[in-house]
């Protein structure tokens, strides 16, 4: 096998490559505890083998190798927070300048900024985009460079150069198709150059149905992974033009098209389907010396359609056996440029990496009947939440696989349910008047349950990528609105956003009693309370990663213990804590938060003057406070600043600031709306807070629904949320003392 056979992703001399072995029907069977070692294994490699500067070396293209190694200690559960991702993100971000024009770097670039989820990234990401576009040549494929232009360009086809002449190879192509469509998702227009995508591979198709890496070249012949690109640009370029109709027609959304039509019809088009025979071979002939490069595409294709088998062979499970087989007792798979690009491939194949998750949704199209029990044979699907509920059993798994809105009728909950959002989805629900087991309807001013979206008696509920919306009728301002009434058992908000929209007073979480609530990578933003907590037995709250954005963060009442943990949050309200009904104990917890309140707490006390049962520990937390501490609305003279707030409270407060608060929004506590991005409560670089060596506030990448709660998902911190654990952010990687 000649080294020019080897096809890299970064380098120069970039060449096909497919091994010539005899393919056989052997069945190989992966054991999942040895994949999970090599993959850890491999992972710890590529952290190794990181630059001192956050880079990785791959001579010519170290924005590329750094993005693509990046990218998959992300893809594989590395938090965004990790050190070595940190600063791996922070040397793509400064190799993208004006001169960055190979056509794998800007791709890989894109693909790290989008997974990163930075909303400060779009301008570079539509640069790249426009790059992209520039490069693309009159037959619909790219070389290994692309003009230097910038967005500009993308305002106009005035603006925009004209396309050169020229075949370019595919492999260059596909990584054009890959980060077009990623830049596509801000707005860059890619329908006319997916037109010619398609049409390029259509005529450039071989006899025995694959492609190779020149269609007009020296290199004609097939390959395996030629074959898997050349599938993968038509997969795209008819995501595209699905996607295209949609925008169209939006009234198509929910249309009667059965799901996984789309892919139906795309695997039975005579191009693709004489392609994906061939792939089929291809896959069969995976091996322990097979290119790494060949084996990722192979796997990209299998995840994106999602199948088992592509042709006859389990192509993810000969492929991971290969892999283990060839991996070295240092974690890698080395190539002969001793580049770490074949470890990130190998280690993106072994966790199944879908880069393109939205295509597959495209493809397999919004199902009519949007709740499913996934844990179930047969998938049964149900037309309501109220549906769903009610044939759960205890413990189960409930999916939203579609946006709605979805109107909820006032669900109780008494046993233990999780509610997730399905992949690439955010589910509304809307508050609406449900029925009693008589079938008379509630009257919210007369039934408790009525002015609740959700009430929990009992069982852990678990809350997953949700968006939970509450707008009571008019006239009904009088009445105690709740998005969620915890009577008992167990809340877990997961990257939800609770929000109201008519400014009717309503409560984002009531509790009554000794509910634990855990609030994890969400928003609460209502024109009222936050939380509203009656402690009429021990409670345990904690906040991580969040949003507290209303006019009073947390009302308290009762006569019990309260523990209250706040990590890496944001508080944005006019009074932070109101405990003037409450004579128990309370102590918070707060580490690495903002506190942006006109007051922190004016009855926050319970004695005049004095801590006494009340504690306050934390440690890198910022207060921009106008009143701090009082009992009944009568202040504390003696606390004035961070330092007088960290002695009242016997110096349980450490390192404490007030450095200047300013978030991307310039909204006002109590005014809240739906459709909020907890992005809106990053740091401005109007905050000296923004430059700091310090991480204060929100992880937004992370947090609320959508794509904070796709990329969660993807972290090694969601493995333990699922098993009930409460992983804490940033905040507390940090230790709360070091002394």
């Amino acid at each position: 096998m000649s080294r020019s056979l080897r096809l890299w992703i970064v380098g120069i001399g970039l060449a096909a490559f497919v091994q010539s072995l005899a393919h056989s029907s052997v069945t190989f069977a992966a054991d999942p505890a040895a994949i999970e070692a090599g993959r850890l294994k491999g992972l710890e490699y590529l952290k190794s083998k990181q630059e001192a500067d956050g880079s990785w070396v791959y001579e010519g293209h170290q924005v590329g190798i750094t993005a693509l190694c990046t990218l998959a200690l992300i893809e594989n559960g590395v938090p965004l927070y990790d050190p070595v991702v940190d600063k791996g993100y922070k040397s793509v971000r400064r190799g993208i300048d004006g001169e960055l024009k190979q056509t794998y770097d800007l791709t890989l670039a894109a693909l790290l900024l989008a997974r990163v989820g930075d909303r400060a990234d779009k301008a570079l990401i539509r640069t790249i985009g426009a790059r992209l576009l520039a490069g693309q040549l009159e037959s619909g494929g790219w070389t290994y460079t692309c003009p230097t232009v910038d967005a500009t360009s993308l305002s106009s086809t005035a603006r925009a150069p004209k396309r050169k002449a020229g075949m370019g190879d595919n492999s260059c192509t596909q990584f054009g198709v890959l980060g077009l469509w990623v830049c596509s998702r801000y707005g860059v227009p890619i329908d006319e150059a997916m037109q010619l995508v398609a049409a390029r591979f259509v005529d450039s198709q071989n006899e025995d149905g694959g492609w190779p890496y020149n269609p007009k070249g020296t290199k004609t012949d097939s390959t395996g992974a030629m074959t898997s690109a050349g599938l993968f640009c038509l997969t795209v370029a008819r995501a595209t033009k699905i996607r295209e109709e949609l925008q169209k027609n939006a009234a198509t959304r929910n249309s009667s098209t059965a799901k996984g039509a789309e892919k139906a019809t795309l695997l039975q088009d005579p191009v693709y389907a004489k392609g994906f025979t061939q792939v089929g071979y291809y896959a069969k002939g995976m091996s322990p010396g097979s290119a790494r490069y060949f084996m990722w595409s192979i796997e990209r294709l299998g995840v994106l359609l999602g199948l088992e088998r592509l042709g006859d062979v389990k192509w993810f499970d000969q492929g991971a056996t290969a892999l283990l087989k060839a991996q070295k007792p240092d974690g890698s798979w080395p190539d002969s440029k001793e580049s770490p690009a074949d470890t990130a491939f190998a280690v993106l194949f072994l966790r199944k990496a879908n880069l393109g998750s939205d295509i597959s949704r495209l493809l397999e199209g919004e199902p009519e009947q949007a709740f499913c029990l996934p844990g179930r044979e047969g998938l049964p699907r149900f037309s309501s939440l109220q549906e769903a509920v009610a044939a759960a059993k205890p413990g189960e798994v409930i999916r939203i696989d579609g946006n709605g809105p979805y109107r909820c009728q006032n669900d109780l909950f008494k046993q233990d349910v999780t509610i997730t959002a399905g992949f690439g989805y955010t589910p509304v629900l809307e508050y609406g008047v449900g029925y009693d087991s008589t079938g008379l309807r509630y009257r919210p001013e007369k039934d408790e349950i009525a002015r609740a979206l959700f009430t929990i008696d009992s069982g852990v509920v678990t809350l997953e990528g949700l968006r939970l919306q509450m707008d009571p009728p008019s006239g009904s301002s009088s009445i105690p609105w709740k998005i969620l009434q915890v009577n008992g058992g167990q809340l877990r908000l997961l990257n939800c956003a609770l929000s109201e929209g008519t400014k009717r007073g309503v409560v984002a979480i009531s509790s009554k009693g000794s509910a634990v609530i855990v609030v994890k990578n969400s928003l609460l933003a209502t024109s009222a309370t936050a939380m509203q907590l009656d402690v009429a037995d021990n409670q345990k709250v904690t906040i991580d990663n969040s949003v507290i954005f209303a006019t009073k963060g947390f009302e308290i009442s009762g006569q019990k213990e309260l523990s209250i943990g706040i990590y890496a949050s944001a508080v944005h309200t006019i009074d932070g804590f109101v405990a003037e009904k409450f004579s128990g104990e309370l102590s918070v917890k707060a580490l690495h938060d903002v506190f942006k309140c006109d007051s922190l707490g004016m009855s926050f006390l319970g004695a005049d003057g004095s801590p006494n049962g009340r504690q306050w520990t934390g440690r890198n937390n910022v207060y921009n406070v106008s009143k701090w501490v009082g009992f009944k609305g009568k202040p504390v003279v003696i606390v004035k600043d961070p330092p007088s707030f960290s002695k009242f409270f016997n110096g349980g407060e450490v390192d404490p600031s007030k450095l200047t608060i300013a978030f991307l929004n310039s909204r006002k506590p109590g005014t809240s709306i739906h459709g909020l991005n907890t992005q809106e409560w990053d740091l401005s670089e109007k905050s000296e807070l923004a430059f700091s060596a310090k991480k204060y506030g929100i992880l937004s990448a992370i947090t609320g629904p959508g794509g904070g709660f796709s990329r969660f998902r993807e972290e090694i911190g969601y493995n333990q949320w699922q098993r009930g654990e409460t992983p804490l952010s940033v905040a507390e990687l940090e230790p709360l003392a070091k002394n």
